[in-house]
């Protein structure tokens, strides 16, 4: 049974709001299953959804349930894992439509002063005493850049998004108060748009590939997230744009298509695909705004001088029409429409949107000149009929060229370490140089590589065959060279290091970039593209600041970073959690940022740190304004990167006004943290979370890593072995073949045991940290109190406490075959959960978990509401597969109960 007094209580009522919403679609459901597939059907699901609302069920006892389960055929499975799954993705459209409405209420609340937005923050910081020339200063140094990733265990097809789109949209329209026969009419429309959602396919009958995470990622980015930047602008540019130049402080970035550590599927032709792409996104809607520019500026020179620079770019366009001789501004938007096109052809093999054909007009060769010709009409305007006559859609449309110029977001590319040795290893011994590089110690390699970075000779030969990986690698490169070519330098974001530990790592890439023209060598080397080293571990995030103080002190360094250096470093959330757990990972991240920042800034170098987040509390998930407020003083510096996963990016940019409330709430975040001073840790405090740090890594090692009966626990008591075969993700769970748990990637480690209800990584270690440093209750108050490190540490696994069910979990337990040792484990894991839930209520002075935030309360119960049914018959479908049933129709049953589990508890991996 689940303790009371740290449980949620199952039955707490909703919002008004989510509940209406909530029983509306649920009702939908019903009536489009009755009306499709009968009666029978319907009362199917009604009657499991009945028996799995039983409070015995709830609190995992489970027998009338279980003998329906046991008692259905594969195909009544199959039909009730897809009833739950789309009730699981109707109880989310319901609650996010009540949530958009409660954010503009609290909005509108008078007397919070809160920087929500960038020009919230703006008022505040003028307020607090800084000036024009300081803003301006800032602003000037501003780069924050979303940067969106594929998911390994990403679920949703492309089509039940649009599915889930439209009836989002639907929803929100009956937030008005509208006539009944229009009411009517959105319900009808509501049940027709569920209905094609129960008759559409919610798996892939094939693994996804990279192509599709393109697709898929470029849809949301079409549809909400460019609309919602393109806006921001627009507003920034009215609101605070006399405080500096704001283009280009807020970015998008990708790894789609550009993300090859250990992907087999990526490569130079994807990461062409991914620029093509993106590169038809934005210029349609440049040629967009060209048009209506055009059918606005039909100024005639009858009225009203124009300058010399807009009459000679008018006199360009070839074949004016005679009706358009006196109107040079429509004759210059037509020179820019066609040389639009030239671009569209040149990159993508295609006219933009609206062009009647191809063109034969010099394209544009950078973004840089496009921006030019637009200026003219700017200073034209300007001169000859006043500021005003501009408006915000000219500028807006600058502002946007320079931050996506004509490839929308920044690329990077990432490989491991090891591929990196590996690689130059090969290229040394096919040039006969007689060097086995593997076999090199530390100093030798970066002897040996400096080097190389010091002439402009190559180690690759045209002439020389290489192996599959090394062609692969050389091949890739050459492609981001290409780019490079074509798109302008800010085309690529950064080159990211996965495992990097020494300074050959940092080493490495640059020479293999050398090879393909992005990296030129001699006395004093140059790059195209930022290298920036991956910190993962416990141990390389502890190592990192000596790693880049050895790489700062080489005079290469300071030549390729050039006259403004900023050396660009990622903090790997995921790998240190799995590595050490929760308490350890939060922390080493957090110290390792304040000891990198430290040690640029002795070395007169800036930093901009890229923080690798997932969704899950387990990998640094959680709100990224309240993320970046979170950062340790001097560590943001009006700079950083943040990857927004998978199965966010829909959560958190699924629609124009969410991506706009966030990414607003971002740059506020990034401006309000680059203004706190440093200060010195108490030393009290940093000596209670460092000795909790290292007991927590150690209790947390002792099960996961010290046990050897866990391993065979985990692949046993979570769907990851049915994971790993299912179609969900492009990548591979694992970078190897072997079953361990530090070869198993980070995201499908979280999101087996979010499926499984224990949500190990968001809090495990935690309460034997506690007891193993021997701290107090009094002494863990005292710290949340003055530690806002800590109290945000807490509240997040207070989340992540909430959202697991032990009860649930110990009926995963029983399907491992080694009862024994599962059942010892178990009592481990169930122990610390109960240990550390009392800790957070202890510390808080709480009486039950979320009791002190109710609507986050709420949300998990209504997920849990929603998910526990298909936990109940996940573990029926996992119990026959196990017992070596191999029916085709078993694999999809399974398949619809994690899409169902991952898309009610949203942030699993």
């Amino acid at each position: 049974m689940r303790n009371p007094a740290l449980s949620i209580e199952v039955d707490r009522p909703t919002s008004q709001h989510v509940r209406k919403n909530a029983n509306l679609l649920s009702d939908l459901l019903v009536e489009a299953i009755a009306y499709l597939e009968g009666e029978e059907a319907a009362a199917l699901v009604a009657r499991a959804r009945r028996v799995a609302s039983h409070e015995d069920v709830a609190n995992g006892d489970a027998p009338v349930l279980d003998r329906l389960f046991s008692d259905l055929s594969i195909d009544e499975a199959v039909f009730l894992a897809r009833a739950f799954a789309s009730q699981s993705l109707l109880a989310n459209i319901g609650e996010d439509v009540a949530g958009r409405r409660r954010h503009a209420e609290a909005d509108a609340q008078p007397g919070d002063e809160r920087p929500r937005t960038l020009v919230d923050a703006v008022k505040l910081l003028k307020r607090q005493g800084k000036t024009d020339e300081d803003l301006a200063k800032t602003f000037a140094a501003m780069n924050v850049v979303p940067v969106l990733t594929a998911h390994p265990t990403e679920v949703r097809r492309r089509s039940m998004v649009d599915r889930e789109t439209e009836i989002s949209r639907l929803m929100a329209l009956r937030r008005h108060h509208l006539p009944p026969d229009l009411e009517a009419e959105i319900r009808e429309s509501l049940f027709r748009e569920i209905a094609l959602m129960w008759r559409t396919r919610l798996y892939r009958p094939e693994r996804i590939t990279v192509k599709d995470e393109i697709r898929n990622a470029l849809s949301i980015v079409r549809t909400s997230i460019l609309p919602a930047i393109i806006d921001l602008y627009g507003d920034w540019t009215g609101k605070i744009g006399q405080h500096g130049h704001l283009a280009p402080l807020l970015k998008l970035g990708s790894w789609l298509g550009g993300d090859r550590d250990g992907h087999p599927g990526v490569n130079g032709e994807t990461l062409k695909l991914a620029f093509a792409s993106q590169s038809r996104v934005i210029l349609d809607w440049y040629a967009g705004e060209v048009r209506k520019l055009w059918s606005n500026l039909a100024v005639s020179t009858a009225y009203t001088p124009v300058s010399e620079e807009l009459l000679a770019l008018a006199a360009q366009t070839r074949d004016p029409s005679v009706h358009r001789l006196d109107e040079p501004y429509r004759l210059a938007l037509e020179l820019i429409f066609d040389r639009l096109t030239a671009v569209s052809q040149k990159l993508t093999g295609q006219p933009v949107a609206f062009a009647n054909g191809d063109t034969d007009v010099e394209p544009y060769g950078h973004p840089d000149a496009f921006v030019a010709d637009l200026s003219v009409i700017i200073d034209s305007l300007e001169r000859n009929g006043g500021e005003r006559l501009v408006g915000t859609a000219l500028r807006t449309l600058v502002d946007v060229v320079k931050a996506c110029g004509f490839h929308l977001m920044s690329l990077d590319l990432r490989q491991n370490a090891d591929v990196h040795e590996r690689t130059i290893h090969e290229l040394y011994e096919r040039a006969g140089s007689g060097v086995a590089y593997l076999k090199l110690d530390e100093d030798a390699r970066c002897k040996l590589l400096i080097e190389e970075l010091s002439h402009q000779r190559p180690l690759v030969s045209p002439f020389t065959a290489y192996s599959e990986e090394t062609t692969r690698e050389l091949a890739t490169m050459t492609a981001a060279a290409q780019a490079v070519r074509d798109y302008g330098h800010g085309c690529l974001g950064a080159y990211i290091i996965s495992k990097s530990a020494t300074l050959s790592d940092i080493l490495e890439p640059l020479v293999l970039l050398k090879q393909v023209g992005l990296v030129w060598g001699g006395a004093a080397p140059r790059a195209s593209v930022k290298v920036a080293p991956l910190f993962e571990t416990i141990g390389d995030l502890e190592n990192g600041p000596a790693v880049l103080r050895q790489w700062l002190e080489l005079p290469l360094a300071r030549s390729i970073l050039g006259d403004r250096p900023v050396q660009e470093i990622m903090l790997g959330y995921s790998d240190s959690n799995k590595d050490g757990g929760y308490v350890a990972s939060r922390r080493g991240v957090a110290v390792g940022a304040s000891a990198l920042a430290r040690e640029a800034d002795r070395m007169g170098v800036g930093l901009q740190l890229f923080h690798g987040r997932g969704g899950s509390v387990g990998r640094g998930g959680g709100p990224a304004a309240e993320a970046v407020l979170a950062q340790p003083a001097g560590t943001v510096q009006g700079r950083i990167r943040m990857t927004e996963q998978g199965e966010m990016i829909a959560r958190r940019f699924g629609d124009q006004p969410t991506a706009r409330r966030n990414l607003d709430g971002l740059a506020a975040a990034v401006m309000m943290a680059s203004d706190r001073p440093v200060q010195k840790l108490d030393p009290k405090i940093d000596a209670a979370m460092t000795a909790l740090a290292d007991a927590s890594f150690h209790g947390f090692r002792a099960l996961v890593y010290d046990d050897p009966a866990f391993e065979d626990f985990f692949w046993s008591v979570t769907p990851i072995s049915e994971i790993v075969g299912l179609n969900i993700g492009s990548r591979p769970a694992s970078r190897t073949a072997s079953r361990k748990i530090e070869d198993l990637r980070a995201i499908p480690w979280v999101f087996s045991w979010s499926q499984s209800r224990f949500m190990l990584p968001g809090w495990f270690g935690f309460a034997a940290g506690v007891d193993r440093a021997g701290l107090s209750v009094e002494q863990l108050r005292d710290l949340a109190g003055s530690f806002d490190f800590f109290a945000s540490l807490l509240s997040n696994m207070e989340l992540a406490l909430a959202q697991s069910h032990m009860p649930i979990a110990s009926r995963y337990v029983e399907l491992s075959p080694d009862k024994d040792n599962a059942q010892r484990i178990f009592a481990t894991i169930r122990r610390e959960h109960e240990r550390a839930a009392e800790l957070a209520l202890a510390i808080r002075g709480g009486s039950s978990l979320l009791d002190n935030q109710p609507d986050l309360a709420e949300s998990v119960a209504l997920a849990g509401r929603v998910v526990d049914p298909l936990n109940h018959l996940q573990l029926e479908l996992l119990s026959r597969r196990r017992a070596g049933d191999q029916n085709e129709e078993l694999r999809l049953a399974i398949q619809l109960t994690v899409a169902g589990i991952a898309a009610g508890l949203r942030n699993t991996g």
